[in-house]
């Protein structure tokens, strides 16, 4: 069994680590959980699927620890715990605009034609990130972004946490579509950026943003048949802001 769900999880998941194979991943079938160390991510593969401008290309993407918690028996109620210990991504920008690769790019459609039960599955995941380190360069300044304690997770339509997957869904059969409620939330934000300017008489001063206790909920409307994304909503919140 531990083998079969392995050769799952490569079938999967070997398109987007670089580093993928069977001796990395660590399973445990009876209980349920699941562990991956020293991902490093194909930034090729992520930049396609992410659907970044010409103008901006991954350069590095990994991640020390993934593990993944799941209750065989209470799928339809209780979410999937995906969780990750430290993201590093860095980023830049082209000198020349790539062009598009869009053979590379994996399918993010389900084979089943309607809002199945795998569909559920993956959009009732709960993701937890202990921190997210992330560079972006360019020829004119540098920035730094760090997160922690990054929660997503499903929310009912009130934005109440719930004991049931099923009461995070609104389904309408008669228009052929569901809205789903996700929240994101997170510890602590940091963003600091900086001039490249070599004149040090030109040096700014480095421009800095930090948030504390703030959250992100999530709307998303998408069909039932084709179980595609149709429009998501945003709405920012804001605790604290420095």
């Amino acid at each position: 069994m531990a083998g079969l769900i392995k050769s799952q999880i490569l079938k999967h998941l070997s398109k987007f680590a670089k580093n993928l194979n069977a001796e990395s991943i660590n399973v445990s079938t009876l209980r349920g959980e699941g562990e991956l160390k020293n991902l490093e991510l194909n930034e090729q593969v992520l930049t396609d699927l992410l659907e970044l401008p010409t103008w901006l290309r991954l350069t590095r993407a990994s991640v020390n620890r993934v593990s993944i918690k799941i209750q065989w028996t209470k799928l339809k109620s209780v979410p999937i715990h995906l969780s990750l210990d430290e993201v590093v991504v860095a980023m830049e920008t082209c000198e020349h605009l790539r062009s598009h690769a869009a053979s590379s790019t994996p399918a993010t459609q389900t084979s089943s034609s309607h809002y199945g039960f795998a569909d559920k599955v993956v959009d009732g995941l709960t993701v937890t990130v202990n921190s997210v380190h992330v560079t972006f360069r360019s020829a004119v300044f540098s920035a730094v972004c760090q997160m922690s304690r990054v929660v997503l997770d499903s929310r009912s339509p009130g934005w109440q946490r719930v004991v049931d997957l099923r009461m995070t869904r609104l389904k309408d059969p008669e228009r052929g579509f569901l809205l789903l409620f996700k929240e994101l939330s997170w510890q602590s934000l940091r963003v600091e950026a900086t001039s490249n300017t070599a004149d040090q008489q030109q040096q700014l001063a480095p421009l800095r943003l930090l948030t504390n206790a703030s959250h992100c909920r999530l709307t998303i409307k998408k069909k039932l048949a084709g179980t595609g994304c149709v429009v998501m909503r945003a709405v920012q919140v804001l605790a604290v802001l420095s």
